[in-house]
């Protein structure tokens, strides 16, 4: 029996909602005022919206054309071949998730341990020594909440509870709590004053490109009813309007809770440090505007409910990561050992250990570094590589049950802003995308050599003809 397509339009709308807000835009605004001051911020979450509902589409039409589970995966080995260019990019992109879902587990628990700096403020500043290793309270916090996510984890899928519906409302409610707090006491003229060095055009120009990656790691999330399209009932019309809606709702919240943050506090004390590490004050700031409006009883209340939604989408995000290794080991594409399953309690093991200690270094990095690499995790083989791929699907003529509007203008304006955010994600982030890149090329390369793959074994011609090709001439 294949999958039930039990998801609605509300269900794909609430799926895509809860996988973008999580704890991130309440990390992150510190960041995005660091990169465009005061309020030049609100260009980057309105690009940034713009940039996702560009790139949205082009998730919407293949997700319309190839409505089975999967998302980048499924679609590259289906447009390029199953058994030739497809194989080794559903490869490289499983490879790419290896290193993109610890650093996305790294962001989660950082915020995590930041806000629990709010309730213990002697984290907020101590330092252990491990060996010769120093580490903040901090960092010990993000690692230990690491590693309690991967022991919660790891047992029968049957005794993992589902937080699904409880962390689309907790990330909602949260959200709003912080922005109506903020409002409170809103003052216009601090929210809508530039500093007197910057100037609009100057201060674009300097920090547009850092703010827009990170709105981008907040915005992330508007693809997953693509990915679940195989239980997506009517994917063809509910995929596309998941999207759409997915992403303008979260743009007014992102909007609005920026502009309130601008009014509320004086911007320039959560500017981080010319190191990248934030001030106590940045590190918690949705706790600190829940204070100053409704007092410590109500922003402890916040804390708690900012922490129960952290953990609870780090939890899910590692449950639902390590899946996907394991499901391209299955089909044979990734590596042998990803597809071994618990003996006794039935779940991904290898995979799922894989990810949660690769996640755990990741914590001693600072958040925009680990933000920059992991945009360029996934921006070559996955978001550039849809686009091309969407191109060839049209090239051949075929036509998906949901088209792009102006084809190819939202396609190019994609493209063009994904490259933007890969190169202004700095050398170091670059080169770690390109390193990784390269070295699951080499990896695919070796195994082909010695298992006869592609393309040094040959496929028959039925086995290369893609499922583009075949929707477009059964016979």
């Amino acid at each position: 029996m294949g999958l039930v397509r039990g998801v609605g339009l509300r269900g794909a709308v609430a799926i895509n909602v809860i996988s973008m807000i999580g704890i991130g835009p309440l990390i992150t605004i510190p960041l995005v005022l660091g990169a465009l001051h005061g309020p030049l911020s609100l260009a980057g979450w309105l690009l940034g919206a713009v940039l996702a509902l560009c790139d949205g589409l082009v998730w919407a039409e293949l997700g319309s054309l190839f409505a089975g589970s999967g998302g980048t995966y499924g679609y590259l080995r289906e447009v390029f071949g199953r058994y030739s260019w497809g194989r080794m990019l559903a490869f490289l992109f499983v490879w790419q998730t290896v290193f993109v879902a610890p650093l996305n587990q790294a962001t989660g628990y950082i915020g995590f341990a930041n806000y629990a700096g709010y309730l213990f403020p002697r984290l907020n500043g101590s330092v252990f020594a491990i060996g010769k290793l120093t580490v903040s309270g901090i960092e010990l916090l993000a690692i230990a909440v690491g590693a309690l996510t991967l022991v919660a984890l790891y047992r029968r899928i049957t005794s993992v509870s589902s937080f699904g519906i409880f962390l689309g409302v907790a990330s909602v409610v949260t959200l709003l709590l912080v922005i109506v707090s903020a409002y409170v006491h809103f003052s216009p003229a601090s929210a809508l004053s530039l500093p007197p060095q910057d100037s609009f055009w100057n201060g674009l120009r300097a920090g547009l490109g850092q703010a827009l990656i990170i709105a981008m790691y907040d915005y992330l999330g508007y693809n997953q009813s693509s990915c679940i399209g195989g239980e997506v009932r009517d994917p063809a019309r509910t995929i596309p309007r998941s999207i759409l809606i997915s992403i303008g709702l979260v743009a007014a919240l992102y909007v609005s809770m920026q502009l309130g943050v601008l009014g509320a506090i004086p911007w320039q004390t959560i500017l981080p440090a010319a190191d990248g590490s934030l001030p106590p004050l940045a590190q918690h700031v949705g706790s600190v505007i829940v204070e100053r409006a409704f007092g410590t009883g109500a922003a402890l209340a916040v804390t708690i409910l900012i922490l129960v939604t952290a953990f609870a989408s780090v939890y899910g995000n590692l449950l639902g990561y390590s899946r996907v290794p394991f499901a391209a080991a299955c089909d044979g594409v990734f590596l042998r050992p990803f597809a071994r399953i618990h003996e006794k309690h039935r779940f991904p093991s290898v995979s799922l250990v894989a990810l949660g200690l690769l996640s755990l270094p990741f914590c001693l990095l600072n958040l925009q570094d680990i933000i920059n690499w992991l945009t360029t995790g996934i921006v070559l083989i996955q978001s550039i590589a849809q686009i091309v791929a969407l191109a060839v699907v049209r090239a051949r003529g075929v036509r998906a049950p949901y088209r792009m509007w102006a084809f190819p203008l939202p396609a190019l304006i994609a493209l063009a802003g994904w490259l933007y955010v890969f190169a202004s994600a700095g050398n170091v982030a670059i080169a770690f995308g390109v390193a990784t890149l390269l070295a699951g090329l080499c990896v695919y390369l070796v195994r082909a050599v010695l298992a006869g793959d592609w393309p040094f074994g040959r496929a028959s011609s039925e086995e290369t003809r893609t499922a583009a090709e075949v929707a477009k001439d059964p016979d």
